[in-house]
């Protein structure tokens, strides 16, 4: 029974879940439906109005969801925030897990490692470091998603895609937004922020035949609030672009206010700080001072690289921005 209202539905129903249950739950939402319409409709054909008191009999998209997902009732985080709480841990997770153990092995092995104390066993010292950075950084990173998930939550942003009867189009493939591309922008986010506040002694550049730190760690250290806010706004901003599933002008709306805050944030952490470690900047002044044609420009970059860096960031934010924008008032 090929119905637009009904393919809306399962459409909202099955988009939270896995991608592994989404065919099983909607070729069995469909014979559900299907089979309720027929016998509601008895000796008489199926109508549009049979499959609007039939959709409104099994609850709104969310509570569907809900049911077919099986643990939403026990959870703090309810509803469709459940849902997508459930998938961004079970992806994001396991990439912070993997990212800490590779930082924090590199920093045992260039002989700053990020525990202050060993012991005694190099190989269980080793290993010892990096399960305690995985295990520490999990939970930090845990902690950060559920406040903003709870947060959401707790001011009940509407998630939901309307009345039961007033589901939005199915989009087609290219206007869809894929699932990948906001759980890999909650992944840079995180990762960014784990390299910055927790190793930016294990990025180094080689000059001179020496390898010297890239950051100064101490200011970064001390940027915690703001860096860790940054953070915040853009795991806000992927969600809702989770939570859509498709350009709308909410979602531009999102965009251009996180975009601010991204923006006013950068200059609060860029502007008159010495995020770079200030040996590295002599000695690549010193290093590259041979490029006649470049001096101008060398010179320039060694005495602001802080604006350099701010400048690309807010180059990028705004294409981003943009971006969303203009896709959502085009589709």
């Amino acid at each position: 029974m090929e119905n637009n209202l009904k393919n809306r539905y399962i459409y909202a129903v099955t988009r939270h879940l896995p991608s592994r249950a989404q065919k099983d739950v909607e070729r069995e939402l469909d014979s559900l439906i299907s089979d309720m319409v027929i016998e509601q409709a008895g000796n008489d054909a199926p109508t549009e109005e049979h499959i609007k008191n039939v959709l409104t009999r099994l609850g709104s998209p969310e509570e569907m969801a809900l049911k077919y997902d099986g643990s939403g009732h026990r959870a703090l985080i309810s509803g469709t925030y459940f849902l997508m709480y459930k998938l961004v841990l079970r992806i994001v997770l396991p990439i912070v897990a993997a990212l800490l153990a590779v930082l924090s092995g590199f920093g045992f092995i260039v002989g700053e490692p990020t525990l202050s104390f060993n012991i005694g066993l190099l190989g269980l010292s080793f290993l010892t470091e990096i399960i305690v950075s995985m295990v520490g950084g999990v939970i930090q990173a845990f902690a950060v998603i559920t406040i903003v998930f709870a947060v959401l939550d707790y001011f009940k942003v509407n998630l939901k895609d309307g009345n039961i009867l007033d589901l939005p189009e199915i989009p087609d493939s290219k206007k869809r937004i894929s699932i990948t591309e906001p759980i890999v922008g909650i992944c840079i986010a995180i990762g960014s922020t784990i390299l910055f506040l927790g190793f930016p002694q294990v990025v180094r550049a080689y000059i001179d035949f020496e390898w010297i730190h890239v950051f100064n760690v101490e200011v970064i250290r001390g940027l915690w609030f703001p860096i860790l806010a940054w953070t915040v706004v853009e795991i806000v901003a992927e969600l809702v672009k989770l939570a859509e599933g498709r350009y709308t002008k909410r979602l531009a709306a999102v965009t251009a206010v996180t975009a601010v805050l991204q923006i006013a944030f950068a200059f609060f952490i860029f502007v008159g700080n010495n995020l770079l470690n200030p040996e590295l900047v002599y000695r690549a002044e010193n290093y590259v001072t041979e490029f006649a044609p470049l001096e101008w420009v060398i010179n320039n970059a060694a005495a602001q690289p802080n604006l350099i860096v701010l400048f690309i960031i807010i180059i990028v934010v705004l294409i981003e921005t943009v971006e969303v924008v203009y896709n959502a008032f085009k589709r």
